[in-house]
């Protein structure tokens, strides 16, 4: 059987085309996923939030440099390469991010992830991103 960076690698790398049932191949029935838009509790959970995710994209996968491991734990930096129809004339976005990934049973119990929601939906939004954008500028200056 295929590691659990091995198997986190190809689900991810080919988003787009998964089901999010093969979710059950990779993530322990009591998973827990946090991410900027909330905690997802349990495999059942983390299925409905994959499909809704992925409901209407055109594209959505990740490039995936090389893990950093240490006994039961991984963290993996990513780009995230997507597109909505809706979102940014339907173009294709880029979005970094990294993932900190707790193993059990050879299944993923615990995944955080990272990554600026406001860049990922906000900043492409006609008057919400030109209030984002503006701010960024302000706090950078």
């Amino acid at each position: 059987m295929p590691s659990v960076i091995d198997r986190f690698f190809d689900y991810y790398t080919t988003l787009d085309n998964q089901s999010p049932l093969a979710l059950a191949a990779l993530y322990h029935r009591d998973a827990e996923l946090v991410d900027p838009f909330g905690t997802h509790q349990g495999l059942y959970a983390l299925q409905r939030y994959f499909t809704h995710l992925l409901t209407n994209v055109e594209q959505c996968r990740f490039s995936i440099d090389s893990p950093l491991s240490e006994g039961q734990r991984f963290a993996v930096s990513w780009t995230m390469h997507w597109s909505h129809p809706r979102i940014s004339k339907g173009d294709t976005l880029a979005l970094p991010g990294c993932s900190i990934v707790d193993v059990q049973d050879n299944l993923i119990i615990r995944q955080r992830d990272y990554y600026d929601a406001g860049e990922m939906v906000y900043e492409h939004l006609p008057l919400l991103g030109w209030l984002v954008r503006g701010v960024k500028r302000r706090v950078r200056s």
